[in-house]
C-alpha cells in the first residue's frame, strides 16, 4: 500500500500578521498531531504573496499530513479543522488529498462531515466541494 500525502491550507483573515500566520499554522499542526497518521508538519517552501512566515523555511498556512492509510481519519480530520476554524476565526481551510479538494469555513455538522469526506475519497482527480459556516 502506498503512502498518502494530504494539504492543508489556511485562507487567513486579511488583518493577520506574518507572526499570527505562522502561529495559526503551528497550532493547526499541534491539532492535527492527534490524528492516527504518520507526521504532522507546517510545509515548507517559498511564502504565498501576502502570508509571510516568520520562520523563513516554514510556508505560512499550509500543513502536510502524511501516512499509509489517511483515508480511515479523514472525518475526524474534517471535524477538527471545522473546530479549528471556528475558534482561530480565519475564512477557510481547504483539504487537498490526491486532487480532491474540500474547503471547509467553520464548524462541519456530522451530517455534512460525511459528504466532504465522501469526496475526498472517492472524487479524486479534480473535485472542490465547500461547506459554509452555518448563519453565514
Amino acid at each position: 500500500m502506498r503512502s498518502s500525502e494530504l494539504v492543508t491550507r489556511i485562507d487567513f483573515e486579511d488583518d493577520v500578521t506574518e507572526e499570527e500566520a505562522d502561529r495559526h499554522t503551528r497550532d493547526l499542526v499541534l491539532l492535527l498531531e492527534d490524528l492516527d497518521v504518520d507526521e504532522v508538519r507546517a510545509a515548507e517552501g517559498e511564502a504565498v504573496p501576502g502570508t509571510r512566515s516568520a520562520d523563513p523555511g516554514v510556508l505560512a498556512g499550509a500543513v502536510l499530513v502524511s501516512g499509509v492509510l489517511l483515508k480511515p481519519v479523514l472525518t475526524s480530520l474534517v471535524s477538527l479543522v471545522g473546530s479549528w476554524l471556528e475558534q482561530s476565526e480565519q475564512r477557510s481551510v481547504t483539504v487537498e488529498l490526491e486532487g480532491a479538494k474540500v474547503t471547509v469555513k467553520g464548524r462541519v455538522s456530522p451530517k455534512d462531515v460525511e459528504a466532504y469526506v465522501h469526496a475526498l475519497r472517492g472524487n479524486a482527480g479534480g473535485s472542490t466541494v465547500e461547506t459554509v459556516k452555518e448563519g453565514a
